[in-house]
């Protein structure tokens, strides 16, 4: 199986090169006159070099990191695998490049594939209240009449919970899916659902802690609770990713270093050494810093790499990309999956100083932001409901 790869950035498409598919084996090849572009989409794991890469050590099933990031896992991975099943293909049969194939030109990011399935123009209305017993059908492992509806709402969004991409009118109220070009008034959003085992508040409460990191300073897009009719709510939050001059390149730590979000493969010190080595920023090294302590302090232990992301902005330079995915988890054994001084609980203000030392950013600066952190979680009324969800 051959996939030509393009980078659609900022209303500017570009031919990347060739992914292809032998024996389980997948290769790929930039194109000469993306060499000549200069553009680095992958500096660390895929630099800009002619020649025939393979990753051997597979850590993403063969596909380099870049790629990757334009799958999704959790709910996307299984509406693609669900889908593809559909079409004959046993689980052992599902590779890489099919659910790419799947994906086409609509990932998260502005990478595209082809060929791809088709897309269509038409815009459809998103009622949520219906949308959430479909979902609920899915995680059964029933079957949903509206899979299709529902895998091109999804858009390849990553995370475990289940979720789709829309566009929403700037009420807040009407909410719409399909075409490329959004209506007069609509934006880009993520809507999530809660799965089966999350309290009914789940979306309230992630829209809180939205709203906490937000009084907090850290760099966070716009969020809201979207109601349902049950007396629960959608989590909605604006996409990044989109821009009315077009789609961002967005890469993750996960798939920038090929550092797996499975397993616990990084910690702080890496990110900020990432952060200042990619951005050459110190203000988004101080940003990571400060989305470290909010992890820390609100109780969100499910701190792993595919939750810290880079964006490329037009004059091809890296900086880091809001926030997301901020809500609180007791993670694995009570630990955060990315360490802070090498302690993944029981870590002390101490341990967020030491930490933040090893890029430059002052003991005073880290005590502001710790001062910051605390008083939008009181103001939020999340100290106490953190500390609850963590233990």
């Amino acid at each position: 199986m051959r996939l030509n790869v393009f980078l659609n950035s900022y209303g500017v498409r570009h031919e990347v090169g060739i992914l292809s598919e032998e024996d389980h084996r997948i290769f790929f090849e930039y194109a000469p006159e993306f060499l000549a572009s200069g553009i680095n989409i992958s500096p660390f794991k895929l630099p800009l070099k002619s020649g025939i890469f393979e990753d051997t050590k597979r850590t993403f099933d063969g596909l380099f990191g870049v790629f990757n990031d334009s799958l999704p896992d959790g709910w996307g991975c299984l509406l693609l695998d669900r889908k593809l099943r559909k079409r004959g293909l046993s689980f052992q049969e599902i590779t890489p490049l099919q659910r790419l194939s799947l994906i086409g030109r609509d990932p998260m990011g502005a990478l595209e594939y082809e060929p791809a399935d088709d897309e269509s123009d038409e815009f459809g209305e998103v009622e949520l209240d219906s949308l959430s017993g479909e979902v609920d059908k899915i995680v059964r492992g029933d079957d949903s009449d509206v899979l299709d509806e529902l895998l091109r709402l999804n858009g390849s969004s990553g995370g475990a919970r289940p979720k789709i991409v829309a566009w929403v009118y700037e009420d807040r109220k009407t909410i719409v899916h399909g075409g490329k070009v959004p209506p007069s008034g609509f934006t880009p959003w993520i809507i999530k659902f809660a799965e089966k085992h999350d309290p009914q508040t789940a979306g309230e409460l992630e829209y809180r802690y939205s709203l906490a990191a937000k009084a907090a300073g850290i760099n966070m897009p716009e969020t809201h609770l979207f109601p349902l009719k049950n007396g629960g709510g959608c989590f909605g939050v604006r996409r990044f990713d989109r821009t009315p001059q077009g789609k961002v390149h967005v890469h993750t730590a996960c798939g920038l270093l090929h550092a797996s979000h499975r397993y616990p493969t990084l910690d702080y010190e890496n990110l900020l050494k990432l952060t200042f080595s990619l951005t050459r920023n110190h203000a988004d090294v101080e940003e990571m810093v400060r989305r470290m302590i909010f992890n820390v302090k609100s109780g969100n232990r499910d701190d792993h790499s595919k939750n810290f992301s880079f964006l490329l902005t037009p004059k091809n330079e890296w900086r880091l990309a809001p926030a997301y995915d901020l809500t609180p988890c007791a993670g694995l054994n009570g630990e955060h999956t990315c360490m802070v001084n090498g302690k993944g609980r029981d870590i002390t203000d101490a341990d967020l100083i030491a930490t933040a030392a090893t890029c430059g950013v002052p003991e005073s600066k880290v005590r502001a932001m710790l001062a910051d952190v605390e008083a939008a979680l009181n103001q939020h009324r999340l100290r106490q409901k953190a500390v609850e969800k963590s233990n």
